[in-house]
C-alpha cells in the first residue's frame, strides 16, 4: 500500500535513501490507520513533503523514524487547524439528509458487508478463507497465493471455484427474493 502511493524522492527527484524510505513509509501506515477518515492522497503529499525535508537534512536527524512520526503527526495538526470541523445541529434525519445528502458510500459498504457476510456463512473451508481474502481487496491469484501460502496455479484456480461458487450463491439468494416479491404481487388483490 505504501509503495503505491508514495513516491519519495528528494529535490533532485532521485529516490531517498533506504532509512529516510522506511521511516516516511512507517509513518504513512500509521497516519493511515489513525486518521482513518482522511483521505490516503492527502496523507501521501504529506508524507513525500516529510520524505523531501528530511532528504535536506539527513546529517542532522539523529533518529529517522522518530523524525518521520513526529513531521508527520505535525503536518497532520496544521491540517486540521486549516480545516476546522463544522458544528452543525439538525433536528430531524430528513433535515440532514437534505443538507448534506445521503451518504452512499455508508450504505453500500454496509450491504457489502452484509452480502459478504452471507455469502461466508454458506461455503466452507478454502472457498471462505479466499471470500474474506476478497473482502480485504486481496483479488489476484498471486495475492491469493501469497496470503494463503499456495501455488500460483493452485490460488487461481481456487479463487476460480471460490467465485463460481460464491456467485451461485448470489444467483440462489435473487431467484428466492423474486419468487417472494412475485408471490406477494399475486396475492394483491384490489379494493
Amino acid at each position: 500500500m505504501a509503495g503505491s502511493l508514495l513516491y519519495l524522492v528528494d529535490e533532485d527527484t532521485k529516490p531517498v535513501k533506504p532509512e529516510i524510505r522506511m521511516a516516511v513509509e512507517a509513518a504513512f501506515r500509521w497516519s493511515v490507520r489513525e486518521y482513518r477518515n482522511m483521505d490516503e492522497v492527502d496523507l501521501a503529499a504529506m508524507a513525500e513533503a516529510v520524505a523531501l525535508g528530511m532528504s535536506k537534512r539527513l546529517e542532522e536527524i539523529q533518529s529517522p523514524r522518530r523524525y518521520a512520526f513526529a513531521a508527520l503527526t505535525g503536518r497532520i495538526q496544521e491540517w486540521f487547524r486549516a480545516h476546522p470541523a463544522k458544528m452543525v445541529s439538525f433536528e430531524t434525519e430528513d433535515e440532514l439528509d437534505r443538507q448534506i445528502g445521503p451518504d452512499d458510500r455508508f450504505v453500500s459498504d454496509v450491504e457489502r458487508r452484509l452480502l459478504f457476510a452471507q455469502i461466508r456463512h454458506q461455503l466452507s473451508g478454502r472457498d471462505r478463507e479466499i471470500c474474506i481474502l476478497l473482502e480485504q481487496d486481496l483479488t489476484s491469484p498471486q495475492e491469493i497465493a501469497k496470503a494463503l501460502e499456495i501455488s500460483y496455479a493452485a490460488a487461481a484456480k481456487a479463487l476460480q471455484r471460490a467465485r463460481k461458487r460464491m456467485a451461485s450463491i448470489v444467483m440462489v439468494e435473487s431467484h428466492r427474493a423474486d419468487k417472494s416479491s412475485k408471490a406477494e404481487i399475486l396475492s394483491l388483490k384490489p379494493w
